[in-house]
């Protein structure tokens, strides 16, 4: 049961999108949603930018001075969204103990984004947040830190995703320990879908139609009726495969283990994890 949800306001078009969907996971168990804003001054949001290195003397001044005050913007319409958030749902933020509905809070941060965000994902149950973007003042490896120190599964959402990820559920499952986490943690989730997709890719070793068996054993002891559907080998990579699965079974969320390979591996060699951390249509809940 999810009864804590994280959720990082960037103050971008995005927020909209990340708390409709905790909103949907948090709605059966009448969750906390913790939502947390990182401000970033002119000098920490510089830092994060590559061209910056190359400022000097008055450029560099207008820079930090531009940072600045996107930082103050980017802070002001993360405390708009969370309150319009919970005065559209009568979502109650005053609440400091569990009291059985749905509940909301915000805080802000400084420093050091990453510790801050790790810190709070530990005490948490999920964290919802929305695809890196770039200039946000925040580091460019956000969300793969966050998933490698922070813990606790991912549900990242593309920006302005409207539709309903919860009609149909697809596992990426592959037999590690990675993907029995992910399977795991996304219990909650699968059993509100209406519809459960068990799918594997053929990466040369042939399919272990044993271990997807089990997986579907599994899940019925949980309740949760998962078809088996497996795509044909059409020289694509595992993860471009996974995401035209996705398309042509009107799949709304991807479920998968994340850095199977490690994640020094992956960004020598590429992999599913980085792939599926910086790009895609559909929400993907992801774990380490």
């Amino acid at each position: 049961m999810i009864k804590t949800i994280l959720v990082p306001l960037s103050g971008g078009d995005i927020d909209k999108a990340v708390l409709d969907a905790a909103l949907a996971i948090a709605r059966p168990s009448g969750s906390h949603i913790e939502c947390y804003h990182h401000f970033t001054g002119g000098s920490e949001a510089l830092a994060y930018m590559p061209h910056s290195l190359h400022l000097m003397g008055a450029a560099l001044r207008d820079a930090m001075d531009w940072a600045a005050k996107r930082g103050d913007t980017r802070a002001a319409a993360s405390m708009r969204h969370f309150a319009e958030f919970c005065g559209a749902h009568a979502i109650p933020t005053d609440v400091m103990i569990p009291y059985g509905g749905i509940s909301a809070s915000i805080s802000q941060g400084h420093h050091d984004p990453v510790e801050n965000l790790c810190f709070r994902a530990r005490h948490n149950d999920l964290v919802v947040m929305g695809r890196p973007k770039g200039l946000d003042g925040l580091p460019a490896d956000l969300v793969q830190r966050t998933l490698l120190a922070g813990g606790q599964p991912l549900l990242l959402i593309p920006e302005h995703f409207t539709g309903k990820f919860l009609e149909v559920a697809m596992i990426c499952w592959k037999d590690t320990a990675e993907s029995a986490r992910a399977l795991t943690a996304a219990l909650p989730v699968l059993k509100q879908a209406k519809q459960v997709i068990l799918t594997n890719v053929d990466e040369g070793h042939g399919v272990d139609q044993a271990s997807i068996q089990a997986v579907v054993n599994h899940l019925a002891w949980h309740d949760v009726q998962a078809q088996i559907r497996l795509p044909t080998n059409s020289g694509a990579s595992t993860m471009e495969t996974l995401w035209s699965c996705a398309r042509d079974w009107h799949a709304g969320m991807l479920v998968m283990g994340g850095y199977s390979r490690g994640p020094t591996r992956e960004l020598l060699f590429g992999g599913c994890t980085d792939s599926a951390l910086t790009w895609g249509e559909l929400p993907v809940l992801i774990t380490r």
